[in-house]
């Protein structure tokens, strides 16, 4: 018996410390249409950290290091990440880093779902790529490209919710065109 409770134990702390190794910092944590300072109050950064910039009345945006925003997401150590805000609600989020091999792509894969059939020019030496996929309320973006020895990826999240805020917001670009 004294056995069989030894054993239910190791299992319970396997399965406890597995789940904690494969947590994956999820940006979805962050929900399309919240506010700025909803969204600013909930990152805590400290001010040196964060870029806090207002682009005017309809678009503000939000800049912090992926290491403080998801503190224990590997992949997006070194990368920055944007959110940007138009009408004070959320609509999109970007991630960008430079490493020295293609890295956000399984991150960003292991969250929002498989992208199959990618270019064959992902998998070159020197890899230059561009594709989308969507989930139920967002679109994915992933572009990436060679720099000498380093890569540069770009992934955006842009709420499908929220095309209404784009469009309006185009619009005023335009001066009410």
């Amino acid at each position: 018996m004294k056995k069989y409770n030894i054993l239910i134990l190791a299992l319970l702390l396997q399965i406890l410390f597995i789940g904690s190794v494969q947590a994956k910092c999820d940006l979805g944590t962050f929900r399309f249409g919240t506010s700025y300072n909803a969204l600013v109050s909930k990152l805590n950064l400290d001010e040196e950290f964060m870029q806090d910039k207002t682009k005017g009345v309809s678009e503000q945006f939000v800049s912090a290091p992926g290491e403080e925003v998801c503190k224990n997401e590997k992949a997006l150590k070194n990368s920055s990440i944007h959110f940007l805000f138009l009408y004070d609600k959320l609509v999109e989020i970007k991630i960008m880093t430079l490493s020295e091999t293609p890295i956000l792509f399984a991150w960003a894969e292991s969250i929002y779902g498989v992208k199959e059939n990618k270019p064959n020019s992902f998998y070159g030496a020197q890899p230059i790529a561009h594709w989308l996929w969507e989930t139920s309320s967002a679109v994915i973006s992933y572009s990436v490209e060679s720099m000498s020895s380093e890569v540069v990826e770009l992934i955006g999240v842009q709420s499908i919710n929220h095309q209404k805020s784009f469009a309006r917001f185009a619009i005023e670009q335009e001066g009410g065109k």
